[in-house]
C-alpha cells in the first residue's frame, strides 16, 4: 500500500534515525517515571489525609505550573541548546523525586511538600517539554515526522497503561521511599541517553529580549492563523469532552464499582496505543485536515455512545474508541504543526500548544462535572453535539484546512524578516 505521495509507508521509519532511537528511550523511562510519581504522590496524599479534597489539589498544582511555565519553557527552547535543557530538565526532576524518597523514608514527610515537589516538577516539564517537542522535528527528516510522532505517542499511551500498575505493584511490595527512588534512577537513564543525542540545531543571533521572542512567537501563531484553527478543533474536544469525571457513574450504573472504573479508565489509553499504530503505519498521507476533523467526530459519536450504552462492555468498547480516535486526530494535526513552524520558531509555538494541552482539559473536566451534576451521563451527548457542530463549522469555513497538501509548506529562509515569516498570503484564507 502507498500513501498519498507514491511511496511505500514504513511503520517504524523513524527508528531508522539514531538521534530519534535514543529521543525514544529517553521518553519511555521519562514517560515510565512521571506515571509512577504520579500515582505515587496521590496515593500518599490519601494516606496522609483522606480527603479528596487533597487529592484534587495535586492537579491545580500541576495545572498552574503548566499555565504559568509552558511560554518561558518556548522562548528558552528557540535560544538555548534543546537539548541540555531536556537534560536539566530531567536531572532537576530526578532530584525532586530523590528529596520525597528521602522524606518518605525518614517519616518527615508532609502534605505541603507533596504539592511543592509536584508544582516544581511540573515546572520542569513545562520548561523543557517544549524543547523535547521541538527536537523530534529536528532529528528526523520531514517526511518521518508524523511516524515519529505516532511512536511518541504510542509510547505516551503505553505509559499510562503500564506504569500505574507498576508503581501500585511497587508501593505495596517495597515502599514509598523505594517508589520514589525507581522515578529517581528513570530520570537519570533519561538524561544519560541524551547526552549521546548529536543533531545540528540551527542556532541564530540572539539580540532581541525574552519578551520580544516571546511577543514575536505569539504573532507566528496568530499570523499563520491555520495553527490556531488545528488548535481550535482539539480545545473543542477538550473543553467538551472531559469524559472522565462521568466514568464512576458509569460503572456504577452497572454495579462495577471501582474494578470497572479502572477498565473505564484503561481503555482510551489501549485504543489510543491502536490509533498510534494505524498512523504509523499510513505514513505520510495527504488530507490531513479531513483526518483531524473526521477523527474529532468520531470521538464525538463514542462521547455520545459512552452516555447512552447499553451494557458495561459497550461502555468498554465505545470508552476505547475514545483513545483511538484522539490519536487519530492528535498526530497529524501536531505532525502539521511542526511542519508549518520555522525552526527557529518552533520551541516558542510548541509552548502555546502545550499550555493550551495542559491547560484545557483541566477547565473541561470542570464544566463536565457541572453539567453532569444537572444532566448525568447525558451531558456527554451535550458536549458532543457542541464539540462536532464546531469542528464542522471550521471545516466549511477554512479552505486552507482541506487542502490536500496541508502541512506541505516549505519553511522560510533563516535570514528573512519576521515580519515577512509570519504573514501568511491571502489565498490561505476562505
Amino acid at each position: 500500500m502507498e500513501n498519498g505521495h507514491g511511496c511505500r509507508p514504513r511503520a517504524f521509519a523513524a527508528f531508522e534515525h539514531r538521534d530519534f532511537r535514543l529521543l525514544f528511550v529517553s521518553a519511555l523511562a521519562s514517560g515510565m517515571g512521571d506515571q509512577i510519581q504520579t500515582v505515587a504522590n496521590l496515593w500518599q496524599v490519601y494516606s496522609l489525609t483522606g480527603s479528596a479534597l487533597q487529592l484534587g489539589l495535586t492537579g491545580v498544582a500541576r495545572a498552574t505550573a503548566i499555565i504559568l511555565f509552558s511560554l518561558a519553557g518556548g522562548v528558552i527552547a528557540d535560544r538555548l541548546d534543546r537539548r541540555k535543557i531536556i537534560i536539566v530538565g530531567q536531572i532537576g526532576t530526578g532530584v525532586l523525586a530523590l528529596a520525597l524518597a528521602v522524606l518518605s523514608a525518614t517519616g518527615l514527610v508532609e502534605v505541603w511538600q507533596i504539592y511543592v515537589m509536584t508544582f516544581f516538577g511540573s515546572a520542569l516539564s513545562a520548561m523543557s517539554n517544549p524543547s523535547r517537542r521541538a527536537l523530534v522535528a529536528t532529528v528526523v527528516p520531514r517526511r518521518d515526522l508524523m511516524n515519529a510522532l505516532a511512536i511518541n505517542m504510542s509510547v505516551n499511551k503505553l505509559d499510562s497503561i503500564v506504569a500505574p500498575s507498576i508503581g501500585g505493584i511497587l508501593i505495596a511490595s517495597v515502599g514509598l521511599p523505594i517508589t520514589y527512588l525507581v522515578n529517581g534512577t528513570a530520570h537519570v537513564v533519561t538524561a544519560a541517553a541524551l547526552l549521546f543525542v548529536t543533531y545540528a540545531q540551527i542556532t541564530i543571533p540572539v539580540t532581541e529580549s525574552p519578551l520580544r521572542s516571546l511577543l514575536d512567537g505569539l504573532a507566528f501563531v496568530r499570523f499563520r492563523s491555520i495553527l490556531l484553527v488545528l488548535l481550535a478543533t482539539d480545545a473543542a474536544a477538550m473543553l467538551f469532552g472531559g469524559y472522565q469525571v462521568v466514568l464512576p457513574i458509569i460503572s456504577d450504573r452497572y454495579g462495577l464499582g471501582a474494578v470497572g472504573y479502572g477498565l473505564l479508565q484503561s481503555a482510551p489509553g489501549v485504543g489510543a496505543v491502536a490509533g498510534a499504530l494505524l498512523i504509523m503505519s499510513l505514513g505520510d498521507i495527504r488530507y490531513k485536515g479531513y483526518l483531524i476533523v473526521g477523527a474529532i467526530l468520531g470521538y464525538c459519536c463514542c462521547l455520545a455512545g459512552l452516555a447512552l450504552a447499553p451494557s458495561f462492555a459497550v461502555a468498554l468498547l465505545v470508552a476505547a474508541g475514545l483513545g483511538f480516535t484522539n490519536a487519530l486526530q492528535a498526530t497529524p494535526r501536531n505532525a502539521v504543526i511542526q511542519l508549518i513552524t520555522p525552526d527557529e520558531l518552533r520551541g516558542r509555538v510548541t509552548s502555546f500548544q502545550h499550555m493550551l494541552t495542559g491547560g484545557m482539559p483541566a477547565l473541561g473536566l470542570g464544566l463536565m462535572g457541572a453539567a453532569t451534576g444537572l444532566l448525568g451521563p447525558a451531558a456527554l451527548v451535550l458536549g458532543a453535539v457542541l464539540c462536532a457542530a464546531i469542528n464542522i463549522g471550521v471545516l466549511i469555513g477554512r479552505k486552507d484546512l482541506r487542502d490536500p497538501d496541508l502541512g506541505a509548506v516549505p519553511e522560510a529562509p533563516l535570514d528573512m524578516p519576521l515580519t515577512h515569516v509570519v504573514r501568511e498570503p491571502a489565498t490561505q484564507r476562505s
